[in-house]
């Protein structure tokens, strides 16, 4: 255990980590890496720092795994997914609240941080996420956990109060810095927590699983990798692991970029969260090519920028809202139709433009739920074609959705139904999209990661009910072609939306 460690001067700025490369030299060494990184001024970030590969890095590539400084998990309870399930959280029995996943896991956290945080948690069991992580950033330091470097680093990330005034107060800063104060019995001062608090809300991560977000996480060196809506690689956790991989080729010398957002949402919508959360504009490449693309539609359209937000938002309240309040299908389709027309009034919304693939998905779930497997399964490939980036993630959790429905669908009564493509089609155009699956699966997560794991067991189960041609074996490629235009045109979309499988090439 390290020595308590005086608290840092509230009034000056942590400054640039990347002028203290004996810090920035430890902090990497303390990673298990891949390739050589430094971390060295931003070329995105103005008099920020940045993470720098210092060789070339293939795309599907893992460039490091850490421990995160502090995890902070939702709740106990995790949605269960078809393919992989999270690891099983019990909750401590004093608190009700802090989570853990062993006995081992337990007493570790009792160690490092758990006795301080324990009765405050118990006095305020609904505190959100950012909340329970200041406590947990504060009880850490109170039992001497950090060692010094650990402390300097976190003294250097951004988000200084003063620079991200609109992000602390949205959340109350002030007031739950206090509160914090008095809950672990810290002994720093309160600018000091305050300080400590805002580069919590700036600097977090959402801890990605494909089931969902069970929590956030702060890591000291992925804290120092700067945003793109057009990234170069991206992260996910491992157990209690953060793994970063390459999603397209790194050349040496290039900086490392990561997104703070959710891509599969519009640039407009990019644009306002980015700014609200993290004080900043995005003026990536792909950013300025759908500012530009999004401007001629209005153009020609004849709606406003303006209109056009508005619009975005109330989709994503949609999207959020159509299950917590119970909607039904006629009403989403009902909403969905007046926004519509607020900036398409003759014609449906475009569905490669975004957020429609998003709520195609929505839709798909809608029906699942009511046990119309035939329109879930129409909804949710008419969202995954709709999407024009075929890579990275967001691209496998879109083909992974659909092949769900798409696998209740086929075993349902309606998959006999007159008007649908024949049942051999329509199980070897899931063949093939399974496939496709389990190799983009593998060159985004690893072969050694449990969800590329899952997808194998998955394809084994599923190989053993396939008929030859198997996918990869001549011929399937003529098969599957016939296919999938087969059921294109059942679902309605053009042919030329339909997947190029990398297992034919």
């Amino acid at each position: 255990m390290a020595s308590q460690i005086p608290p840092p001067n509230p009034q000056a700025d942590g400054g640039a980590i990347h002028n203290d490369q004996e810090l920035c030299q430890h902090l990497l060494r303390n990673l298990n890496r891949s390739v050589a990184l430094e971390i060295l001024p931003s070329r995105i970030h103005n008099n920020g720092t940045g993470l720098f590969a210092m060789e070339a890095i293939p795309e599907g590539s893992e460039i490091f795994r850490s421990t995160p400084l502090v995890n902070c998990v939702r709740s106990a309870k995790h949605a269960k997914g078809e393919v992989m399930v999270l690891p099983k959280i019990s909750l401590c029995t004093q608190c009700g609240v802090c989570g853990y996943c062993s006995k081992d896991c337990q007493a570790k956290a009792l160690e490092k941080y758990h006795k301080s945080e324990c009765e405050a948690l118990k006095r305020s069991p609904s505190a959100d996420l950012w909340t329970r992580m200041l406590y947990r950033v504060l009880a850490m330091h109170k039992q001497g956990t950090y060692s010094e470097q650990e402390w300097q680093a976190l003294h250097h990330l951004c988000g200084n109060q003063r620079q991200n005034n609109s992000v602390f107060d949205s959340h109350k800063g002030i007031d739950i810095s206090k509160g914090a104060k008095t809950s672990i019995q810290s002994k720093l001062g309160n600018e000091a927590i305050q300080d400590l608090f805002c580069k919590v809300l700036t600097n977090v991560m959402c801890i990605n699983h494909q089931e969902g977000s069970p929590g956030i996480t702060l890591d000291l060196v992925g804290s120092f990798v700067n945003h793109s809506c057009d990234p170069n690689a991206f992260v996910f956790f491992e157990g209690s692991q953060l793994r970063m991989r390459s999603l397209k080729p790194i050349n040496a010398g290039d900086e490392i970029t990561l997104t703070y957002t959710e891509l599969r949402e519009g640039v407009l919508m990019r644009k306002r969260k980015l700014h609200r959360g993290y004080s900043f504009f995005c003026r990536c490449n792909r950013c300025k090519k759908e500012h530009k693309e999004l401007h001629e539609l209005s153009f020609r359209e004849g709606f406003s920028i303006r209109d056009f937000i508005d619009t975005e938002i109330k989709f994503d309240n949609l999207k959020n809202q159509a299950f917590s309040n119970r909607y039904t299908i006629d009403q989403v389709e009902t909403i969905l139709a007046v926004l519509t027309r607020a900036i398409f009034p003759t014609r449906p919304w475009p569905d490669t433009l975004l957020p429609m693939s998003s709520m195609k998905f929505c839709f798909a779930r809608l029906y699942s739920s009511s046990n119309n497997h035939r329109q879930a399964a129409i909804h949710a490939l008419q969202g995954c074609l709709a999407t024009t980036n075929r890579s990275g993630p967001e691209w496998v959790d879109f083909l992974h959705t659909f092949l769900r429905y798409f696998a209740a669908f086929i075993v349902a009564p309606s998959a006999a139904e007159d008007d649908i493509p024949d049942p051999h089609k329509l199980q070897y155009f899931f063949n093939g999209l399974l496939k496709e699956l389990l190799i983009q699966g593998s060159k985004v997560y690893g072969m050694d990661a449990r969800y590329t794991i899952a997808l194998v067991l998955w394809y084994a189960d599923v190989l053993n009910t396939m008929e030859p041609p198997l996918p990869g074996e001549e011929g399937f490629a003529d098969i599957f072609g016939s296919a999938q235009a087969s059921v294109l045109r059942w679902v309605g979309v053009d042919e030329g939306m339909g997947v190029d499988l990398l297992v034919l090439e």
